[in-house]
């Protein structure tokens, strides 16, 4: 049978070969169609075999040794990245994450991770701009590569969290937002306070947001930690939920409504296990379907995390406090449901094409939006990536030309005096305008896959003139900013080139592979213990530069030979291993199985006195013998009367001559009759057997 193996030199088959990944470069990252509450497979990536990046200046403490990189586009203005290893989420430690803007020739430094954890880390950016491609760096500590699971998720940012009630965020539409961390109890901790039999009594690493209802109905609320993850223990958080009977101001005046404090059993500092509270972490909230309107600390007997949810009468304002009672400094994520709304301004605008909504063709944007409760005060648009401008103030209308094609975003943020900030982001399909004229043309160059077998051929693919910047497509795929196609099979490919315009030009680059090494170790053989045989090995094709050899070398007389002899000690498969000048690599098997026949002659008559063959009592040794270890007479009574220890199977003359004594020490002959012999003996293959027979002693 035949192995193909691609290794440089032979020492990678004795201490492993990593291979790099696909997405060690900024040019070959892997691109995540959508961020939208992404999450890959648990180990789904690796960095293990990653090579040195170019560094940037002082940014973090990233050490682009192991880097490996990912690209997307976000359809809101913030993100959160984490990164889980450990477990079944990877081997990955120490891990660090960086976010850069630009191309990969031009890579513009955005934001970097904390470096959190041995198997975690996570961070936030805002400020993003819907539409431009953002890449992610992702690396381990030096010597701690391994595999990992990624997750990503934006989202549209609230404004920082604030801990003090009067401060509060206030919420103007049920938008679900991200929190990167909670690690302040804000200038007053006593706002919980004064509330007898409340589940929360202090207050720490705390946000508060408040609202006011507008259409009535109930609501409902998930507050996730950001460490959560299925079956595994994380944050504890904590809430409490307030009407406020005389508006948003009213503070000091506020009524306690619903109140969670659910987590882990415990006494002394020490923690039950965790499958005895498990119901009691992660996820937590109002629930539809839960009738309790608190939960005290620990997890009693009923508990499940959740409180009831509430009915919002129109007009009436709410508080929330939320609280990270792990102290980790994490934050969480919510996510609203029920009926009833809240109160704030609706952001709205209407699109006109004054030509065609295609690239290089004037759009004009009216606003449309209102506040029923305080004026809009501001007006916020982001046109995005490619728009002519991208970014504008005030009411409008406003005109705009992209200069690109694809699906744009545009978002506008109103602020109402209250401090209600609601955003609404509207996709707009913008068709191609390639003209005729183009000038567009496409490069491209192929690497042949290595070995024979491999599939780790690359294809190169580069946009010339035509209107920058490029995304290039595989074999009629999705069209990515990549320009390195690796992993590849031998073939033909087409690959495309696509400038902003939507102009499109395809060539085809070919990768073809070395012919495959045939070994042929030969056929099984079968030779006697102690006997030889040869191996007879041949392969194809035979070139200049190739290197042969066997393992294991036991038994065989050359090991860089095609026909080595071979005495084995016992059944064994030798592997005939070929390398050619490139280091690909093959082997092919052959077992030598050891027929196990143990010769041993012996007379059983001696006559001491005579001087031919029958006066010494010898053994007839066959080759499969390593040592005599002991030869004993005995007499007919259990006497023993001669022992000779050590007996090589080379000494053909040793043996008992019919005298008391010791090997090479004998004396008087003994009397004529029968005797016993008892040898033990040493073989090849470490097998060491005892033997006995009658000997008898003429006169």
């Amino acid at each position: 049978m035949n192995k193909y193996l691609c290794i440089p030199i032979i020492f990678f088959c004795v201490f492993g070969y990593s291979q790099t990944p696909s997405n060690d470069d900024c040019v070959s990252s892997i691109n995540i169609a959508s961020v939208d509450n992404y999450c890959s497979d648990d180990a789904e990536y690796s960095n293990l075999g990653g090579t040195i990046d170019p560094p940037f200046n002082d940014i973090c403490f990233i050490n682009y040794q192991n880097a490996v990189w990912f690209s997307f586009v976000p359809s809101e203005p913030a993100i959160i990245v984490r990164l889980l290893s450990g477990g079944a989420f990877g081997t990955l430690e120490d891990p660090k994450m960086a976010l850069f803007t630009g191309d990969c020739n031009n890579l513009q430094y955005i934001s970097c991770s904390p470096g959190r954890a041995r198997f975690e880390d996570e961070f936030t950016v805002s400020g993003l701009t819907i539409g431009q491609r953002y890449y992610l760096l992702v690396e381990s500590g030096v010597g701690f590569e391994g595999t990992f699971k990624l997750c990503i998720n934006d989202f549209i940012a609230p404004p920082s969290p604030e801990s003090d009630c009067p401060d509060a965020v206030i919420l103007c539409d049920k938008s679900p937002f991200q929190v990167e961390s909670l690690t302040t109890a804000g200038n007053d901790a006593t706002e919980l306070n004064g509330f007898p039999g409340a589940c929360l009594t202090s207050e720490f690493n705390s946000s508060w947001y408040k609202w006011t209802c507008d259409q009535p109905g109930t609501l409902n609320f998930i507050l996730t930690p950001n460490n959560y993850v299925p079956g595994f223990e994380s944050d504890d958080i904590d809430f409490a939920l307030f009407e406020l009977p005389n508006g948003l101001d009213d503070c000091a005046n506020k009524e306690l409504i619903r109140c969670m404090a659910s987590g882990a059993n415990g006494q002394n500092g020490v923690t039950d296990p965790f499958p005895t509270w498990e119901i009691c972490n992660g996820p937590t909230g109002l629930s539809p379907t839960d009738g309790d309107l608190s939960e005290l600390p620990g997890c009693q007997p009923g508990n499940n995390n959740f409180a009831s949810e509430i009915v919002m009468d129109a007009g009436k304002s709410y508080a929330l406090v939320v609280m990270n009672f792990s102290t980790s400094g994490l934050g969480f994520s919510i996510e609203f449901g029920g009926t009833g709304t809240f109160l704030g301004p609706e952001p709205d605008f209407d699109l006109f094409a004054i030509d065609a909504f295609e690239c290089d063709k004037r759009i004009e944007i009216t606003n449309s939006s209102q506040s029923l409760a305080d004026p809009i005060i501001n007006y916020a648009w982001n046109f995005g990536v490619g728009a002519e401008p991208q970014v504008a103030a005030g009411e409008g209308p406003h005109t705009i030309i992209y200069e690109s094609f694809g699906t744009k975003s545009i978002a506008l943020t109103v602020e109402t005096t209250m401090g209600c900030i609601v955003t609404k982001i509207l996709d707009v399909d913008v068709a191609a305008c390639c003209m005729d004229t183009s000038t567009l043309d496409i490069i491209a160059s192929a690497t042949d896959v290595s070995c024979f077998g491999e599939g780790d051929g690359s294809a190169t693919v580069n946009g010339l003139m035509g209107a920058p910047e490029y995304n290039y497509s595989l074999n009629g795929g999705e069209f990515v900013p990549n320009s390195l196609f690796n992993s590849l099979d031998p073939g033909t490919y087409e690959l495309t080139v696509q400038d902003i315009k939507g102009c499109e030009v395809t060539t085809t680059v070919v990768i073809e592979e070395p012919e495959p090494i045939l070994p042929d170790a030969g056929p099984d053989i079968t030779v006697n213990l102690g006997y030889s045989g040869n191996l007879n090995a041949q392969y194809s094709p035979v070139n200049p530069g190739d290197s042969i050899f066997w393992t294991p070398p036991d038994g065989l007389s050359c090991t860089d030979c095609l026909n080595p002899e071979v005495v084995s000690p016992g059944t064994t498969t030798y592997a005939f291993t070929v390398i050619d000048v490139n280091g690909c690599s093959a082997q092919d098997f052959v077992t030598v199985t050891t027929e196990i026949i143990r010769e041993l002659y012996f007379p059983n008559v001696i006559t001491p006195t005579t001087q031919d063959g029958n006066s010494v009592f010898t053994l007839g040794l066959g080759r499969q013998v390593e040592l005599v270890e002991e030869l004993s007479i005995y007499d007919r009574w259990g006497n023993q009367i001669f022992i000779c220890e050590g007996i090589s199977p080379t000494d053909t003359g040793v043996g008992w001559d019919g005298r008391f004594g010791r090997c090479g020490n004998t004396d008087e002959l003994v009397d004529p009759g029968v005797f016993v012999w008892l040898a033990r003996i040493r073989f090849i293959d470490d097998e060491v057997i005892t033997y006995s027979g009658d000997l008898t002693v003429l006169k």
